[in-house]
């Protein structure tokens, strides 16, 4: 098949999770398609050295130099501003050159972000990745925050962004989702489920694989890690809400414990966390987080605020680290509680599960193996491929 993936933003480096979930399965459709990339380009992002390792996949890439400054008053229009953002006369150019001139197959839009440009391409199937259902996501921003301006204007990008899903949605062949809880609440905006298929997020598990001992550059024993690009407001409001309301809990009993917040741009508010207490350690963007996971006695994923599935769950579980998550932070994944995942949806009980792993080593090791187990049967990235191959080929009605 000849596929154009259509995405948002360029997807090396792959520091964040919307990133790695685009990095990988185009990783897999190059396997036995032709696969051309076109892409928005912004400043310092896209260096040759990344376009190159795309290159040797077997992918061809274009790029649309993107917008960098959005237009404050795009806060007044009836689309949402995550998908103004977007926006480009040169993007629609390209796109309908590209489209008239190479004969494709199939086009895959990455992002509902991507899907205004479904105008620019006639006759061909087109299906969109959905990596989140959106104004789930704002409307959970919305609840959060205390912040009444911060509180309206999330509702008011929800609201949009409902509209705009469905109009979007309904505009494409089939749409992909990353779980049964996106699909349901997907559906239930859509009115049917019908063009709504669940392609999960997966983990390399060669990659992220336990070495079977501790990372020599960070001895402390009791190390409690949690990984994540910390300019994203769910997991900048996690480490917040672990550090205030759930590491002191910890602390009456453990107080050497050792908390690592591992992720790119670390806001204000995160950095002086690790300022104010010797205990938390901030270590902005890494060059491989495998060591800091790796050293973890227990691996927390406390957060409040999201939507899809968390990938830093299936790092961790990968590298067979016992995992304490909340129940929206596990969201989406096929865990058994209390056999590969533990869950707690209050400070005091996080608190409790953590201190059980940290004073039951023999346990931690059987929940990380159970994980391991999991991850390895149902969320490898070849697994993932396959179904998503399967899913093109089923949409073009190509012999199964």
């Amino acid at each position: 098949m000849k596929i154009l993936f259509v995405a948002p933003r360029f997807p090396l480096p792959a520091n964040t999770g919307a990133k790695i979930r685009t990095y990988n399965l185009l990783k897999q459709v190059a396997k036995g398609n032709e696969v051309i990339l076109i892409t928005f380009s912004f400043k310092g992002i896209n260096s040759r050295i990344h376009i190159k390792s795309l290159e040797k996949q077997g992918i061809k890439v274009h790029l649309v130099k993107a917008e960098e400054n959005i237009n404050p008053f795009t806060i007044f229009s009836d689309k949402p501003i995550s998908i103004e953002k977007y926006r480009s006369k040169d993007m629609r150019n390209i796109l309908r050159n590209l489209t008239t001139n190479e004969n494709f197959d199939l086009i895959h839009f990455d992002h509902l972000h991507m899907v205004q440009y479904r105008d620019c391409i006639n006759g061909k199937p087109c299906i969109l990745d959905d990596h989140n259902v959106e104004s789930i996501l704002l409307n959970r921003c919305a609840d959060m925050t205390n912040n009444r301006f911060k509180q309206l204007l999330f509702k008011s990008q929800a609201r949009k962004m409902v509209d705009l899903e469905v109009k979007l949605v309904n505009r494409v062949t089939k749409c992909l989702v990353v779980s049964d809880n996106d699909k349901n609440n997907l559906s239930s905006l859509l009115g049917q489920s019908n063009d709504i298929e669940v392609i999960p997020n997966g983990v390399d598990t060669e990659y992220f694989r336990s070495s079977g001992h501790h990372a020599t550059s960070l001895p402390e024993e009791n190390a409690i890690v949690f990984t994540g690009s910390m300019d994203w407001l769910p997991n900048t409001d996690a480490a917040e809400y672990f550090c205030k309301d759930i590491l002191p809990l910890i602390r009456k009993i453990k107080k050497e414990v050792k908390f690592y917040i591992v992720g790119k741009n670390p806001s204000k508010k995160v950095i002086e966390l690790g300022k104010q207490n010797k205990g938390i350690i901030v270590t902005g963007e890494v060059e491989d987080v495998r060591p800091y996971i790796e050293n973890a006695e227990v691996f927390v994923v406390p957060m409040r605020i999201g939507g899809g599935t968390r990938l830093k769950i299936l790092e961790a579980m990968s590298m067979q680290k016992a995992v304490v998550s909340t129940s929206l932070g596990a969201e989406g994944i096929d865990y058994t509680e209390d056999s590969n995942i533990l869950l707690a949806d209050s400070p005091q009980i996080f608190a409790n599960k953590v201190i059980s792993l940290l004073e039951d080593s023999g346990r931690a090791v059987e929940i990380g193996l159970n994980g391991r187990r999991l991850v390895r049967d149902k969320y490898d990235w070849n697994i993932v491929g396959d179904k998503l191959n399967r899913t093109y080929k089923e949409v073009l009605n190509v012999g199964q």
